[in-house]
């Protein structure tokens, strides 16, 4: 379980440092016409420019998703600002991920649960991140008794 543990931490850390990195370039993703392509990395100013002068793009970043926005720019035009912005949802994604996995641990590992062993605590936060669903119906009518006698 201890090696479990650090392969956690280590996964977190690194997410960690992604976030630091991007944190800096996230007005660039949300707010792309309120920024001064100035503040921009050299590899985005040009871009940026680009997308200021173009009023359709403004009007159409007001009226669709922020998704939808990035997804109908022209590939060729916007690459580096589209590569920005895959790296940014991408992100979302994963740090939703550990936001659950620390809720689920502190759900089940609290004052009241000291005695549950970090074997079943990794079995349950393994569970509980993870998008199986079973199929209860088949489960319940494989079965021909639901209660088993004594």
């Amino acid at each position: 379980m201890q090696q479990k543990s650090y392969l956690l931490l280590g996964s977190l850390n690194g997410a960690f440092k992604v976030l630091q990195l991007l944190k800096r370039r996230s007005p660039f993703y949300s707010f792309p016409f309120s920024v001064d392509p100035d503040d921009a990395p050299d590899q985005l100013q040009l871009e940026l420019i680009d997308l200021h002068c173009d009023s359709e793009l403004r009007s159409r970043h007001q009226q669709l998703s922020i998704v939808k926005f990035y997804s109908q720019l022209d590939k060729s035009r916007f690459k580096e600002i589209r590569t920005l912005a895959k790296k940014m949802l991408s992100l979302f994604d994963s740090t939703y991920l550990y936001e659950k996995t620390f809720s689920v641990m502190n759900l089940n590992k609290n004052r009241m649960r000291t005695r549950i062993s970090d074997s079943h605590l990794c079995d349950i936060l393994h569970i509980k991140t993870t998008a199986f669903e079973p199929d209860l119906v088949y489960l319940l009518q494989s079965k021909s008794q639901f209660y088993p006698s004594h």
